[in-house]
């Protein structure tokens, strides 16, 4: 196994510790944060990022990160971006809860929709009370907006939605305690009554 020198890892803290410290810096571009989102009309998958840039110019930068998550959705070619929220930032924490707190609405609603491989928002050298307090207090700040926004969607993506479920129902699905294969619309009610069931 793979063990760090003191050298690096005192590089680490090093770099970790500036990062922090750029978090509260104040600076004029952050306000001009856009939260957007990226929908694929195929498969109804969603991404939710942040920029200071236009939409456009931010969507020109995911295509050329293909490491970025957004792009399973881009390379499909059959997507529609837009903004969620235009907002009045002046640090990079702010912009980065501002963008979490959309990213943790959105998983809440649609769950495996949301492509994301992490959420904004948390910081490293913060404490658990301290990341409580930004999601606690971003949820009071726009709990309005993301309950109009989460009823318009469901709204216009009704059926794309049901669509994809009964597809995703049909998917193969294997019980880890019995071993039995059926498929994955079957599983809760399997669940239930598999006899392979630990004991709780």
């Amino acid at each position: 196994m793979y063990v760090p020198s003191i050298r690096s890892r005192m590089a680490l803290l090093h770099l970790q510790m500036n990062q922090h410290s750029k978090l509260d810096i104040v600076d004029e571009k952050y306000q001009r944060t856009i939260i957007y989102g990226i929908i694929c009309l195929i498969t109804g998958e969603m991404y939710v990022g942040s920029t200071v840039r236009t939409l456009k110019e931010r969507i020109a930068g995911h295509i050329r990160d293909r490491d970025c998550s957004a792009w399973q959705i881009l390379q499909r070619g059959n997507y529609k971006a837009y903004e969620i929220q235009r907002w009045s930032c002046n640090t990079l924490r702010e912009k980065l809860t501002l963008e979490g707190g959309w990213q943790r609405a959105y998983k809440a609603s649609f769950g495996d929709f949301l492509v994301n491989k992490c959420i904004e928002g948390t910081f490293q050298n913060d404490s658990p009370e301290a990341k409580r307090e930004y999601k606690k207090q971003w949820y009071v700040e726009h709990k309005e907006e993301v309950a109009v926004y989460d009823k318009q969607y469901h709204q216009e993506h009704r059926e794309a939605k049901r669509e994809y479920d009964k597809e995703h129902k049909k998917k193969p699905w294997t019980c880890e305690w019995c071993n039995k294969t059926m498929t994955t619309g079957a599983r809760y009610n399997h669940k239930k009554i598999c006899k392979n069931k630990p004991s709780e």
